[in-house]
């Protein structure tokens, strides 16, 4: 009997082990712990971020104070990318390229000393408070519309300009679709003016915040709007130049139309023709330090800001279909200034509620 006590022994605990197994087995593994840089790392990251930027503060207050800010958005990078393996981190996402349903990825940028309300407060300006509704034009289904479209290559769209802290988002969305419209219909691409309407836009309210539609519709009061080089950009409001206003047309607007609200398939339609504005949700940490692929949110379709779709592809594969958005942060954000929105979601509102209130001037 005694002889038959190791075997017993090594028996109890080979039913320990596939227990323990069997246990583990039902219960996923703990999550990873926080991913978080050494400070002597960080600081030296944000010494050169400083430099980069030129980056100026008022105080060592101030400074340290933003540095605190800059390391949770390094951290919380790390930790982005450390939890989502695979998602295109910087610039080399090819549209209806061999990147087979690539996810948004995210890198450190211009915005890496502020936090997301703070982006959205000085870097975005759709004013939602005033919304107009604009009767809708339903375009016919069986229209022309080819399964991807990018108005960069016929040379319709100039090059990602910024709008800097003054909130004139809804300005450079509405300028890009009438630049556009004008190259497709003149053959000539010309760079026009955001400040003409920054200062003469009564309906909007400069830096403050106002609607592309609004913008729209006094360059087609008006029959046209000056070019950029006549009308520089200055990045506060001031006083409308009248004369150029009223006289000095570098490109002809009759008037303008909205697309169906909420409805993808209108909105195609209606890019496959020109470029078109659209209001969208840029609120989230994901957004703001987007740097290429797929963007898929986290966001709503609680709009704060105006960007300008400039293309879209749908295939081949169904995870593979996205708009092409421009935005005025410059081009040292995103996939060089621009964004890549899933489209045909489940959501009728849109990624990011892009298909809300889609607008495209007419001449």
């Amino acid at each position: 009997m005694a002889s038959s006590t190791p075997y017993l022994v090594l028996l109890l605990c080979l039913t320990t082990f596939l227990q323990a197994l069997l246990t583990a087995a039902n219960y996923p593994p703990p999550p990873p712990p926080p991913f978080e840089l050494p400070e002597s790392e960080v600081r030296e990251r944000f010494s050169k971020w400083v430099v980069k930027y030129s980056k100026h503060y008022s105080c060592q207050q101030e400074e340290e104070m933003r540095f605190q800010v800059f390391k949770n958005n390094t951290n919380a990078i790390g930790q982005f990318d450390q939890q989502n393996p695979g998602t295109v981190i910087g610039r080399g996402f090819q549209p209806g390229g061999s990147q087979t349903n690539s996810r948004g990825g995210v890198r450190m940028n211009r915005f890496g000393d502020l936090s997301p309300t703070e982006v959205l407060q000085q870097f975005t300006g759709l004013n939602t408070t005033s919304l107009n509704a604009t009767s809708p034009t339903y375009l016919p289904y069986h229209s022309f519309k080819p399964c991807c479209v990018d108005w960069r290559s016929s040379g319709a769209v100039t090059g990602v300009k910024n709008q800097g802290t003054c909130g004139s988002c809804w300005a450079f969305a509405a300028v890009a679709a009438i630049e556009g419209m004008n190259k497709i219909r003149t053959g000539e691409l010309v760079s026009l003016s955001e400040q003409e309407l920054v200062d003469c836009d009564t309906g909007s309210s400069g830096c403050g915040g106002g609607h592309s539609d609004s913008a729209m519709a006094l360059v087609a009061a008006r029959g046209g709007i000056t070019s950029e080089e006549r009308y520089p950009y200055a990045g506060f409001q001031g006083k409308c130049d009248v004369d150029k206003l009223l006289f000095d047309h570098q490109a002809s607007v009759k008037g303008f139309k909205a697309v169906p609200p909420n409805n993808e398939a209108q909105l195609a339609i209606a890019v496959a023709m020109q470029p078109v504005t659209a209001y969208i949700d840029a609120s989230g940490f994901e957004f703001q330090f987007y740097s290429g692929g797929i963007y898929r949110g986290p966001c709503s379709a609680n709009v704060n800001h105006a960007v300008t779709i400039v293309g879209y592809c749908e295939g081949p594969a169904e995870g593979d279909k996205y708009w092409i958005a421009k935005n005025s942060w410059s081009n040292d954000w995103g996939e060089q200034g621009y964004v890549y929105l899933a489209k045909d979601v489940p959501s009728s509102t849109g990624t990011c509620g892009l298909a809300t209130s889609p607008f495209y001037p007419t001449a």
